[in-house]
């Protein structure tokens, strides 16, 4: 009789416990999510400056977002006009939608302490983005000075999802003044990848 209310006691704990497990695998996870540079552009020779994307802070949690920086560095002899690396713009502008990037300084960028608040929903306001059109102005670098731009990811509200995982590409027109001042332009840009943590995890 002992041995059968031991086996019921283990039997009714291992249900329990398995009830439990099965809860913590189905129910919701812990939503953090990773951002990383894959690919940036190679400028071309004839340019004399440099720019890079890197990530500052890579995690994306209900508490906070991605933080990147972009710079643009002067490598001439001679001091020259410089746009930023990178101000603002949305994935959906050169690849998939899903992400938007901001320059802190942008008027219409969130605060630095954005947190996604897409989290829990699957599908969000299916309106079009408004862009401030301001422009964001030149810097004027002295040979192998730089300036940086701290850029947010923050979620596209016109796509469903919450920050998708997936491959962005952004790209922008680039301009710099040559030695007369007139601007010369080309295209630069970069890949960003969002990737779920807990799904890393388990590859």
């Amino acid at each position: 009789m002992k041995r059968r209310t031991t086996l019921l006691s283990l039997l009714s704990l291992f249900s329990v416990f398995a009830g439990c497990l099965g809860n913590a695998s189905s129910g919701d996870l812990p939503f953090r999510k990773r951002v990383s540079v894959k690919q940036t552009d190679a400028i071309p020779e004839y340019y004399p400056v440099d720019l890079t994307i890197e990530v500052v802070q890579a995690e994306i949690t209900k508490t906070q977002t991605a933080h990147l920086k972009a710079t643009a560095k002067n490598t001439d002899e001679v001091t020259r006009e410089f746009e930023p690396a990178y101000y603002k713009g949305a994935s959906s502008r050169a690849s998939n939608s899903g992400i938007l990037l901001y320059s802190l300084r942008a008027p219409d960028s969130p605060p630095a302490d954005y947190a996604p608040d897409c989290i829990g929903s699957d599908g969000k306001s299916q309106g079009k983005l408004h862009w401030s059109n301001e422009y964001p102005g030149t810097e004027t670098l002295e040979p192998g000075d730089s300036s940086s731009e701290e850029l947010i990811v923050v979620d596209d509200p016109t796509v469903r999802g919450c920050i998708p995982t997936g491959e962005y590409r952004f790209e922008t027109p680039y301009n710099i003044s040559d030695e007369k001042g007139y601007d010369e332009q080309f295209t630069w840009g970069f890949t960003l990848r969002v990737d779920d943590v807990s799904t890393e995890r388990t590859r």
